[in-house]
């Protein structure tokens, strides 16, 4: 088969749209190449090693719950269907053609461990104590580093370079690091998102947390309109949140909304504020101005929708609207069936009304639901318990128990 073979059987795929699915399904692809140092190699670091280690971080990395897509991070021997036809008939050359022609450059990342700097390995033998030979390795240390460089079309052509944070330090942990760096360059708030979700877990210093959005918040244009802008913002005040700074907290949910007034969680993480702090009436001119109109990007989302009207039934709770808070707690558990919370708060509301039976069938259904308790580190009402109480300083939720 040659080159003109080729571009005539991928002119028949592109009329049929096969092309454009190959394209669609591998946009948000990043295939990984890796290549290493034969010092490397002969430790058991191997390319197909260090590509497990990679994109299984990789993979935790963008697993971390989110409300906005994230990307795709695979070897390279995963291949698109184009890729994998071109390389089996020694074309892949020829295809690289067609796909600059098309205007199609497929994103791609190469991987190189190289050694900095080697300290040979010195052997001594002399004569042992019992007269036999001894061998003795004095030295035998390598300082490496790990080069990224590739291509993605958001971030154009891009290379980074990743080192050990100390001479001893654990080559899983750079390749880790490599996987982290990788990320913030593809996705920098999904990269952020996850620093601060892992820091929170584990009780650990939030302050690189902050300093990572703040970096990245310096980066990004302030203009109207800018979803990254407003989500980074959002995780910002979401920080705050966590340091019980309420102040500072409201000021980025605000600052989200000005920067994206068509991304709903800066509005209800200011709604979820107003319970906190007991302005029950704006909290629920805050959720209408997302439940109600139709035009909103997110409102086909079942878990921000129904968190939205669990807000809205807490702040009608504490103002003795019975029946419309009822009403928004029914509307949040058909939106999102699998929800504990909805029924954690919708129980709270009939215990205020004194009925108990009803209560506790409702704390029943959110044991049953428990299995599916997840934390949503975007939004305040998935990441913290809402006590209503603006005394009460406010406690990341860590599992369904705490409020059964």
């Amino acid at each position: 088969m040659d080159p003109a073979t080729l571009t005539a059987i991928y002119a028949v795929l592109a009329t049929l749209g096969l092309v454009a699915t190959d394209t669609y399904y591998n946009a948000n692809t990043m295939y990984l190449d890796t290549t290493v140092a034969e010092a490397v190699a002969e430790e058991g670091y191997t390319p197909y090693v260090i590509d497990g280690i990679f994109i299984a971080e990789v993979k935790k990395i963008t697993k971390t719950p989110s409300l906005v897509a994230a990307p795709t991070i695979q070897s390279s021997k995963t291949k698109p269907v184009s890729a994998a036809l071109a390389q089996a008939a020694g074309l892949e050359s020829a295809l690289g053609a067609i796909h600059s022609l098309m205007g199609i450059i497929p994103p791609k990342m190469v991987t190189s461990v190289i050694v900095e700097d080697e300290t040979k390995r010195v052997q001594v033998v002399q004569n042992g104590p019992d007269g036999r030979v001894a061998e003795y390795v004095v030295a035998d240390e390598m300082k490496l580093k790990l080069i990224l460089t590739g291509y993605d079309p958001k971030s154009g052509y891009f290379d980074i370079e990743v080192k050990g944070h100390t001479e001893e330090d654990d080559f899983d942990h750079m390749i880790r690091d490599a996987a982290f760096a990788a990320v913030l360059k593809l996705d920098p708030y999904l990269a952020t998102l996850y620093d601060l979700n892992y820091r929170a877990v584990n009780d650990k210093d939030l302050t690189p947390a902050k300093e990572l959005i703040e970096d990245q918040l310096d980066k990004i244009p302030s203009v109207v309109g800018h979803s990254h802008r407003a989500l980074t913002e959002n995780l910002r005040g979401i920080l705050a949140l966590l340091e019980r700074d309420q102040v500072v907290a409201r000021e980025y949910f605000l600052k989200a909304q000005a920067s994206n007034p068509r991304q709903p969680i800066g509005f209800l993480n200011c709604a979820f504020l107003d319970v906190h702090e007991d302005r029950f009436e704006e909290a629920i001119r805050n959720v209408e101005k997302v439940v109600y109109p139709t035009y909103w990007p997110m409102t086909s989302n079942p878990v921000l929708l129904s968190s939205a009207y669990v807000i809205k039934g807490v702040a009608e709770t504490e103002t003795e609207k019975f029946k419309a808070a009822e009403a928004s707690f029914q509307k949040a558990a058909a939106l999102n069936p699998q929800s504990s919370e909805v029924f954690v708060y919708w129980a709270r509301m009939l215990r205020k009304l004194g009925r108990p039976a009803e209560a506790e069938r409702k704390m029943f259904q959110a044991r049953q639901n428990s299995e599916f308790f997840e934390n949503y580190p975007e939004m305040a009402l998935l990441y913290f318990w809402l006590t209503e109480e603006g005394t009460q300083p406010f406690d990341r939720r860590t599992s369904q128990a705490e409020a059964l």
